[in-house]
């Protein structure tokens, strides 16, 4: 690992780490990417871990969605990261993508984003001196870029485990049944005591520059009874948080209407996973 930051920092930004390959080696074909030098991580198994401690779940960087839907670690702390990975290309690509090249590519249709976000997940990142943890939020930076500089590395995700009476839920749409670029996408969690929240996040994919937090919706939740009115003000509030644009997959004013409809499934899924 350290020879892998070493190489990375000397070569400066001509070079790129190669993980799993299946975004960066589209982004090669089509040009948008022209790197003099690849640094491979295939051999790097302290990155391909996925560890249950301290009540947290700790998912190396080389970890691919495959192993994470395998994983009975995944199913008992976090189950609620299926959702995502249920959506994650063709079994094909998930047997060959990893976790951190899926958020280091930091396309804003990633699916992994929005509802590791919503759970409070942080990257470990390798620095020259040492490591630094970040929110996924300071993590992600404008359209395709992160914080991540010359010489670092993502090492792993860290997730809290699931508590009583917490529920989260990740809903996407895509033009096809099955191995679609999303369209738009939303997480969200919940926490409830008491019949009222105590807690509440919401992230959206797809419709922003990057993976957006809904500061608004979560304020708006807060103490409520989470009541239908409720619920469908918190998905008021994400159409305001969304700046989408149009594109061949839909227009601006189509992702808007996603964006509420499916604000609105994601919270019910997660008040469903709470109780």
């Amino acid at each position: 690992m350290s020879e892998a930051c070493a190489l990375l920092r000397d070569l400066g930004p001509e070079a790129i780490p190669l993980a799993g390959g299946t975004d960066v080696m589209v982004d090669f074909r089509r040009g948008s990417k022209r790197p003099r030098h690849l640094v491979s991580l295939a051999d790097l198994e302290e990155l391909r871990g996925i560890v249950h401690e301290g009540g947290k779940l700790r998912i190396g960087a080389m970890v691919t969605p495959a192993q994470l839907e395998a994983s009975p670690l995944v199913g008992s702390a976090r189950p609620e990261l299926l959702d995502a990975v249920g959506v994650f290309g063709t079994p094909q690509v998930r047997r060959r993508a990893t976790v951190g090249g899926n958020l280091c590519t930091a396309a804003s249709c990633g699916d992994l984003a929005p509802i590791l976000m919503v759970l409070g997940g942080r990257v470990v990142v390798a620095v020259p001196g040492g490591v630094q943890e970040l929110s996924l939020e300071g993590f992600f930076g404008d359209h395709r870029k992160t914080a991540l500089e010359p010489g670092h590395l993502l090492l792993e995700v860290i997730v809290p485990e699931r508590a009583p009476r917490e529920g989260a839920a990740y809903m996407a749409f895509g033009l096809r049944a099955s191995n679609f670029i999303t369209v738009a996408g939303v997480a969200a969690y919940l926490r409830v005591e008491g019949g009222r929240c105590t807690a509440a996040r919401l992230a959206l994919g797809a419709v922003a520059p990057t993976p957006v937090l809904v500061s608004a919706a979560e304020l708006g939740l807060l103490g409520s009874s989470l009541g239908e009115e409720d619920i469908a003000t918190a998905g008021q509030a994400a159409v305001r948080a969304a700046a989408p644009i149009s594109d061949v997959r839909g227009s601006a004013e189509h992702r808007r209407e996603l964006v509420q409809k499916l604000s609105v499934r994601a919270l019910r899924a997660a008040l469903g996973r709470s109780q």
